[in-house]
């Protein structure tokens, strides 16, 4: 199954997206993974871990939310502060 790619970042002050792409899960299993990240002024995810909001814990879901997360590029910000922190909400379903 894939996660839907209809994940969706916050909280980086207006900062635009550059790239992103999605890790399959490897289950059959449904819900929304959320993605707590923090970002460096190049635009780089340096760190993501799940947070509050998650509707599903299970490994296999956590897992490819946490690596779709790092794929996330923003554009790179030199006035930003040395790092940010976002979040990015990754859904799953069934079949996917």
């Amino acid at each position: 199954g894939t996660g839907n790619g209809g994940g969706k970042g916050y909280g980086l002050n207006g900062r635009k997206l550059s790239n992103s792409g999605k890790e399959v899960q490897n289950c059959n299993e449904s819900g929304t993974v959320v993605v707590q990240i923090t970002v460096n002024r190049s635009g780089n995810v340096i760190d993501a871990r799940y947070t509050k909001g998650t509707t599903n814990t299970a490994e296999c879901l956590v897992k490819p939310a946490i690596v779709t997360a790092k794929k996330y590029k923003w554009q790179p910000d030199a006035n930003a502060p040395e790092t940010q922190v976002g979040f990015i909400v990754v859904n799953f379903k069934l079949g996917e």
